[in-house]
Formats: structure tokens, sequence, C-alpha cells
């Protein structure tokens, strides 16, 4: 049974920083009115003012993926 729990940590684990890298970049988008849209791993939307790939901004540490109310 621990081991079945283990593999499905690491397989989550693993979605997740693959999502991170490679994924999330890719949905990164700016709307018309300046505001930055993109998917987090949980299927959401979330936004800020900010470009979140830029130094110090949300992705820089993962913070708390901005805004998730979405669009």
């Amino acid at each position: 049974m621990f081991e079945i729990v283990f593999a499905i940590l690491v397989l989550v684990g693993t979605y997740y920083a693959g999502y991170s890298i490679w994924i999330r970049p890719k949905t990164l988008n700016q709307r018309e009115d300046g505001i930055y849209v993109w998917r987090e791993w949980h299927g959401g939307a979330a936004s800020s003012p900010d470009d979140p790939s830029a130094p110090g901004g949300l992705w820089e540490g993962e913070g708390d993926g901005g805004d998730c109310g979405g669009d």
C-alpha cells in the first residue's frame, strides 16, 4: 500500500514540475487590456497585471500563482 501511495505522489510531483517548466509558459498570453493570463496545473485560469515569467514575477520561486479567479 505504501508503495502505491509513494508512486502516486512521485507522479503528481513530476507532473507539476513538468507543467511549471514546459507547459505553463506556452499558455501565457497578454489580453488587450494588458493583463497576463495563463492556465495553471489544475486547469484553472490565472491572471496578473505584471508578466509572471519576468525576473521577480509570480513564477520566480513559484508564488501563489496569481489570481486564480479566472477570466
